[in-house]
């Protein structure tokens, strides 16, 4: 099953979403979502945060196509009576959207050979209160963005930078500043200006994907962090 989420998710929930308050991640309860009949489901995440808000993510395939996954949910959301229905197409991606009692519940589908794959995606619309990332950033980079979640078990957050600075100077800035903070270099592979460079402190573990002058960010090179915090 495709596991990629179509940026088309989660500019719905961005439409949804709404302020802020302090809890812990494990104090978070999250509704679950309706599988319609006949649909596989697997988890990507039970327990997330993207950018501060909760969310659940399972991807699915069905033996339907996406427009009849896309009319089934309508159908059943406007039954409730209550909340907001939102559409959205981006390409083959086709995404609707409802909002209820606080929470957004979206379906992204595609069609498929014999049916249709996309994913299910729960958001609570009012924020966790993040505290500082103490994960060291480049100097002057953009956060874009932030997840925490629990990976086999353990705590971990996906950190996303910007910065104009070249992927040679990202590297050479995180090889000497997390090797004085005690991490031991694992793996270091720089390819044509990019590079992949894996750490290790005790029992915490992190992943650095550089990307030098990336199109997606008018040119700036991209970080990205993958943080197992043991």
């Amino acid at each position: 099953m495709n596991t990629r989420l179509n940026i088309s998710v989660f500019l719905l929930f961005v439409l949804l979403c709404g302020a802020a308050r302090s809890e812990g991640l494990s104090g978070i309860h999250m509704p679950g979502f309706e599988v319609m009949n006949g649909m596989k489901t697997e988890w990507v995440a039970k327990k997330m945060i993207y950018n501060g808000h909760p969310m659940t993510i399972q991807n699915f395939s069905a033996h339907k196509s996406a427009e009849y996954v896309m009319q089934h949910y309508a159908s059943k959301w406007k039954l409730k009576g209550h909340g907001e229905l939102k559409h959205q197409r981006v390409g083959e991606d086709m995404t609707i959207g409802y909002e209820h009692n606080g929470y957004s519940y979206s379906v992204q589908a595609r069609d498929t050979l014999g049916g249709s794959e996309g994913s299910l995606v729960v958001t609570r619309n009012k924020a966790f209160e993040q505290g500082a990332v103490k994960f060291p950033l480049y100097p002057e980079a953009q956060l874009v963005s932030r997840i925490q979640s629990i990976d086999m078990g353990k705590r971990s957050e996906t950190l996303t930078l910007s910065t104009y600075q070249s992927a040679s100077m990202v590297r050479n800035w995180y090889s000497s500043t997390l090797s004085r903070n005690g991490w031991i270099t694992q793996e270091s592979l720089p390819t044509n200006g990019n590079g992949v460079m894996a750490f290790q402190k005790d029992r915490a573990q992190c992943q650095l994907t550089i990307i030098d002058k990336s199109p997606v960010r008018n040119h700036q090179s991209m970080i990205m962090i993958h943080w197992v915090k043991g």
